[in-house]
């Protein structure tokens, strides 16, 4: 699609526009006048707004206002109830407002919640963090900088990654005109939810079908960086029992670059024919020429008639993302106590992101093909839930053993008994994960996982909600969980407290426990790598550990709200979290080997030339413990009919025990030196050489196979750990400032700045400065008809072109134009 295309679609959308535009609006339903947002109710004259009142039944402007201000709320809880009155630190974002913003994706919407950093990596593709503590362990794989510490759900429907951990935003197959709305519960709840809500939950909740939805809805927009992106939503209630809908959605969008970043990882010269240059972007034309040392930088391979390169690698290495994504929904209601909810749908997706592996650049182009079918259902007090997620993903294009098959079953069932003040809830939950390499591996071994390799999750949960008085409010929730590779059983939980100072204030105290699930890659990793773009070493095996302890974190939050006026929301919450055992990738063990030793030994080759090293590292636990103190201070406020203000700012601070601060290459590096220097190598040369010579000629070894004659091995680690380490991966602050301007009816503004301080990001090969930034936004609307609204958007409207997110892009301006329709 181009612009033309773009323009053509606007002009066919308002011709039918102005024919359904004169049918004489519809009188406002109690479910539309409830659905509003503050922004919606605050532009309207008092005339209509006193007419809404007697919809809703209320009798004062104050009752209206305290509706709308107290949005219903279900994640914090697993029960409707306002966001005054949520238990938790809790965010709810409405579809309106959503839209209003001008985020052009779910995670930039994020922005507009307190305690969610969001750093954009390329156009369109973004890191999310409920409250940072990210990038740890640090001074290993970029992979530990990805999100494995929040739970992202649609509907309650896990959408987490179980290979590596974290959630791959472009695979969700949902948009904006699914969304009713989302909802961000921050600090531990894996007692609700289960593991890998360690820092909170984002919980995305689609719209339900009714008698006032559109018929037709949807939204197309486009601009710079060759950036198209459309939602189209076709629902309707067939009668008062059955509902139906499809949607679908696609976004492309292009960098400004088609460069790519190179790094030297073992510390040799990068040279270019034979010229020194040094680590920064280049084209694909000029790494295929490249060389590290002596080694080539990037050499091709072939797998079977398919050669792997750097065109391999990255195929549109100015694509930034392409996606698209559909979405089926059927909702039965045979009485007013049942409901079945059944929802489908398949994604597409293309992005160039920050890898997961160990390459020379911090980049990899993703690709995943992806679907899913949840059935929801509610029997007056019980609750079920079921759906499968599968497809293949292959993180890192063009790099074997990186594409799998996923398939991920779940089962769920709860009981929700109340007992006059107390609110009973168990519950049983069955997940079971499986990731299979071995259709897209050439042989055993290239893989990471080389077979179908699973993870199954039981367990059983119990949630207590008991109003002792009119004020107080005490909630515990207890899980436990068991994995089939461990004989620990994992616990997690919420104790809570709420009290009401009065009706405008309330507190609130939260001691909880969450802990992550294992993954595929920790657990099963079975993987030599041949290396041959690197100096040293020669091979690496790669291996995970079932018995790995899982990472825990237990937090301490003190929350106050306050609505001081009807036109005026407060929330301030202070958390400390304490994290622990930690898994990471760290080397065991570094050999000293003499490669081609037959050649060797007939002379036709040198010790010096074929001497390298071979290194066995596990995905192990780690003594590092992470600290984070913090707090958290948002707004929202009606200043008038015309204008309305929100605002958040977030200040933590995060210190490291037991920090190691040695890298893996450091380690292997100090191993390796430790081997060459044996004062009897030379004899343990000669030694190693007539084994394997011996070997050969019995039979035990195969020379095909194995292809070194293993000279020593050295396990020793540097002594050394930092205890109070300032951690400042994640910026000491962050927020956000928007406004919402109705100057009329018909015309709208919101201004948005976004903030961040500044950041210290490392990994294995180098330290990364982050420098603090203002991302100023923009959209502009004019609704032309109640069925179409025309806009204009700048995001980072002052084209400020820094890096968010290390070794990533610069982001500068996005600049858009599109419109919003129904009827």
């Amino acid at each position: 699609m181009n612009l033309r295309y773009l323009l053509l679609i606007v002009l066919v959308v308002s011709f039918f526009n102005q024919n359904f535009a004169q049918e004489q609006p519809k009188t406002k339903t109690r479910e539309e006048v409830l659905s509003m947002t503050m922004e919606e109710m605050s532009s309207l004259p008092l005339e209509e707004l006193m007419s809404l009142m007697d919809v809703v039944g209320v009798s004062s402007l104050e009752e209206l206002y305290n509706l709308l201000l107290n949005k219903n709320v279900v994640s914090a809880s697993k029960k409707e109830e306002s966001i005054f009155d949520s238990p938790l630190s809790t965010t709810v974002l409405s579809h309106d407002q959503i839209i209003a913003s001008g985020a052009t994706s779910i995670e930039e919407a994020l922005r507009l919640v307190p305690g969610v950093i969001v750093r954009e990596k390329t156009n369109g593709n973004y890191d999310v963090h409920i409250r940072g503590n990210d990038n740890l362990p640090s001074k290993n794989l970029l992979l530990y900088s990805e999100n494995m510490n929040t739970l992202v759900m649609i509907n309650g429907r896990s959408v987490f990654n179980y290979s590596h951990g974290g959630t791959l935003w472009e695979t969700l197959p949902v948009s904006f005109e699914d969304i009713d709305r989302i909802e961000v519960v921050r600090g531990p709840s894996s007692a609700l939810y289960g593991p890998n809500a360690v820092t909170g939950v984002i919980n995305i909740i689609t719209q339900t079908i009714s008698q006032e939805t559109p018929l037709i809805s949807g939204n197309l927009n486009g601009g710079s960086q060759s950036t198209y992106m459309g939602d189209l939503a076709i629902r309707k209630q067939l009668n008062d029992k059955i509902s139906l809908g499809v949607t679908g959605n696609f976004e492309t969008r292009d960098r400004k670059t088609d460069e790519i970043y190179i790094y030297s990882r073992d510390g040799s010269q990068l040279s270019i024919d034979g010229e020194n240059v040094g680590n920064g972007y280049y084209s694909l034309d000029e790494i295929n020429q490249m060389r590290s040392g002596n080694q080539e930088i990037w050499p091709p391979y072939t797998v079977g008639n398919e050669i792997y390169d750097i065109y391999k690698s990255f195929p549109d290495p100015e694509r930034s993302k392409y996606r698209y994504g559909v979405n089926g929904y059927l909702d039965v209601n045979p009485t007013s106590e049942t409901s079945v909810q059944i929802m489908g749908g398949y994604q597409n997706s293309e992005v160039m992101t920050s890898t997961m592996g160990d390459v020379p650049t911090p980049y990899s182009t993703k690709l995943a093909s992806t679907g899913y079918v949840d059935l929801r259902a509610k029997i007056y007090d019980f609750s079920l839930q079921a759906n499968y997620n599968g497809g293949t993903i292959d993180y890192m294009s063009g790099n074997e053993g990186f594409e799998l098959d996923n398939e991920q079953y779940s089962f769920l069932a709860e009981y929700n008994k109340k007992f006059r003040n107390l609110s009973v809830r168990p519950g049983f939950s069955y997940q079971s994960i499986s990731y299979d390499d071995s259709k897209h591996i050439s042989e055993v071994g290239k893989g990471y996982l080389n077979q179908k390799q699973t993870i199954n999750i039981m367990a059983g949960s119990l949630r207590l909600d008991y109003l002792l008085t009119e004020r107080l409010r005490l909630v515990a929730a207890l899980r436990a969980e068991k994995y089939d590779n461990m004989d620990d059983i994992y616990a997690s939980w919420q104790f809570i407290s709420t009290y009401k100072l009065n009706d405008k204030n309330l507190i609130r105290a939260v001691y909880s426990r969450a802990n992550q699930s294992a993954f595929l890659i920790n657990t099963y990793s079975n993987y030599t790598w041949n290396i041959v773009n690197m100096r040293s070493p020669k091979i690496m095996q790669f291996d995970g550990h079932k018995d790995n302890k899982l990472k825990t974190t237990d937090m301490v939050e003190i929350g106050f709200r306050s609505r001081p006026d009807k036109s005026v929301l407060i929330d301030v919450e202070a958390f400390y979290n304490r994290s622990k055992d930690f898994v990471g990738l760290a080397p065991d063990m570094t050999s000293l080997a003499v490669f081609n030793p037959l050649a060797v030994i007939t002379g036709a080759a040198t010790v010096q030339e074929n001497i390298n090293a071979i290194v066995n590292l596990s995905f192990q636990n780690m003594d590092l413990v992470s600290n984070q103190f913090g707090a958290s201070v948002s707004l929202d406020w009606v200043l008038s009919e015309k204008l309305m203000a929100t605002g958040h700012v977030t200040y933590q601070q995060t210190t490291v025990d037991n920090y190691v601060p040695y890298s893996r290459n450091e380690i292997l590096y100090y191993q390796s030196s430790i081997a060459q220097s044996d004062p009897d190598l030379a004899t343990k040369i000669n030694q190693a050489l007539v084994d394997y010579a011996t070997g050969v000629q019995t039979g035990e070894i195969d020379p095909a196979k194995q292809t070194y004659a293993i000279v020593n091995s050295v396990s020793d680690i540097q002594e050394g750990t930092e205890n109070n380490f300032k951690h400042e991966a994640t910026p000491s602050f962050w927020g956000s400032l928007s406004i919402t301007y109705r100057p009329t009816k018909k015309i709208e503004f919101f201004p948005q700045a976004y903030f961040y301080g500044e950041q210290s990001f490392i990994n294995q090969y180098g330290v990364i400065d982050i420098e603090p930034s203002v991302n100023l936004n923009l959209k502009a609307s004019y609704k032309a008809t109640d069925n179409l609204t025309f806009f204009v958007n700048c995001r980072n409207l002052l084209n400020t072109e820094k890096v968010q997110f290390a070794y990533m892009d610069k982001i500068g301006g996005l600049y858009l134009a599109g419109l919003n329709f129904k009827w």
